[in-house]
């Protein structure tokens, strides 16, 4: 990773494995200064470094780390960080007739991310003229179809899912050996796991989903992969509210752990964050963390508001949550181990996209259509600039680049820079794009819709040099 070893290193730079934490492997590199200093100096920026050095301190999940894959929501950074080498196949600028390698067309609508596994792409889709919710499969390639997973049948949207929802908005999660789906059928939420060959291996009713209407919005979170669990939110004004542990082998109920009484769209993200590892999720006018081993609560802060949508994002000593609805804001929070603290705050809604942080820096993207870059630390406004929106898409980090499509199938290129706004490319495919673009094997994956004949029609786009 630093270069060649030397004799006088050789001790120094073997990694030493501490285990596994909640299917976490910890890893520890001992490298001399002089040793690192010097290499990662000629190979990248001054800037590229405030953004390599936090990834180089990141705990991963070993099933979501092979090679070349992005097998959950979030990535395998679970922050939406592409590899160091991604900014070398990734073109600046794309159209339907430039560094476009393939596309295809998916039946039915969603707006969950494709997630890849093994040089192939699984996506979530819900086909109204069926009825049916099923999970595709893809070639990495060449994007020629070669999978249809029925996973759900009768499926309707029930009367109040908002027009910026669908039946398939969760993004699935794979360990490399299954593929775990979690939707919204009619009026329960249903867990299933898939085998690689297309194989239902067992589907589970989590919970009633029963909301006021108040709320109407519909399902949309995406699962939580653990080691030996799958954790699925649901967020509900009722009695069926909480954090829901299924064994991955067989879909039975490990843990529940009850949420705050709101209806709530956010996604749980584990975090290592404040000297461990937590499951951290915002909604109900709180940013709360738990224990991946058993759901207890560790802590529990009064930021944002009742609903959320966005997905905490984190560095190694913060977490920072914004939302929602019916208040606005954006919260920075200290964590040291089972202790947390609200350190800044400000009244920007970025609701239903997550955030991204960058190095010392985290960038939003509001409901207004504004950017932001703030220090994460003190959250300090560095720049503030209009885009084109609105975005529910989440931005990805790709180098010292933001890569964030917005509702119009636009994708916004921009430095991820504090100094300033520096607008990068502006590229264009279809005219919908609900689902955030994703990294895998030098290609960019877009799933991006277009209105034909009146039609909403949805294509995957492998986007590479």
């Amino acid at each position: 990773m630093f270069g060649a070893t030397t004799p006088e290193s050789s001790r120094l730079n073997r990694p030493r494995v501490f285990g596994d934490l909640n299917g976490y492997r910890l890893t520890w590199y001992a490298v001399p200064k002089r040793d690192l200093t010097t290499p990662i100096d000629e190979m990248v920026t001054a800037s590229m470094r405030r953004i390599m050095y936090p990834m180089l301190l990141t705990v991963l999940l070993p099933s979501l780390l092979a090679a070349e894959d992005w097998r959950v929501w979030r990535g395998p950074t679970l922050n939406n960080h592409t590899p160091e080498s991604a900014i070398d196949s990734i073109p600046l600028t794309w159209s339907p007739s430039e560094n476009v390698l393939w596309k295809s067309p998916i039946p039915g609508m969603g707006h969950a991310s494709p997630i890849v596994v093994d040089k192939s792409i699984y996506v979530l889709t819900h086909e109204s003229d069926t009825k049916t919710i099923s999970l595709l499969r893809y070639d990495l390639d060449d994007g020629k179809r070669s999978q249809r997973v029925v996973l759900h049948e009768g499926v309707v949207p029930p009367n109040y899912m908002h027009n910026k929802n669908t039946c398939a908005s969760g993004t699935p999660s794979s360990d490399g050996n299954a593929i775990f789906v979690v939707v919204q059928v009619n009026d329960s939420i249903q867990a299933s796991a898939v085998s690689l060959d297309g194989k239902i291996l067992w589907q589970r009713s989590v919970a009633p989903y029963r909301v006021s209407s108040k709320f109407w919005f519909g399902y949309g979170a995406s699962l939580l992969l653990l080691d030996d669990s799958v954790v699925v939110a649901v967020d509900i004004d009722n009695d069926d509210r909480g954090l829901y542990a299924l064994a991955k082998d067989s879909g039975e109920q490990r843990w529940k752990v009850t949420r705050p009484k709101f209806t709530s769209y956010s996604s749980p993200i584990l975090a290592n964050v404040g000297d461990r590892q937590q499951i951290v999720i915002s909604g109900g006018s709180q940013v709360a963390s738990y224990d991946p081993k058993n759901g207890k609560q560790i802590w529990a802060v009064p930021a944002t508001t009742d609903t959320t949508c966005g997905t905490v994002v984190w560095n190694h000593s913060m977490v920072f949550a914004s939302g929602g609805y019916p208040d606005s804001g954006t919260f920075g929070i200290a964590v040291s181990n089972d202790r947390a603290e609200i350190v800044w705050e400000n009244k920007v809604k970025c609701y239903e996209q997550s955030m991204l942080i960058a190095g010392d820096y985290l960038y939003g993207i509001g409901n207004n259509g504004v950017g932001y870059c703030w220090r994460a630390s003190d959250g300090t406004q560095m720049w503030r600039q209009r885009m084109k929106g609105p975005h529910s898409a989440s931005p990805l980090l790709i180098g010292d680049r933001i890569y964030a499509s917005n509702e119009s199938g636009e994708t916004l290129v921009f430095r991820a820079s504090s100094d300033h706004f520096e607008s990068l490319a502006e590229n264009r495919l279809g005219d919908i794009s609900f689902a955030s673009p994703i990294y895998a094997d030098g290609k960019l994956i877009l799933r991006h819709g277009s209105r034909e004949s009146d039609e909403r029609k949805e294509y995957l786009y492998a986007i590479g040099k």
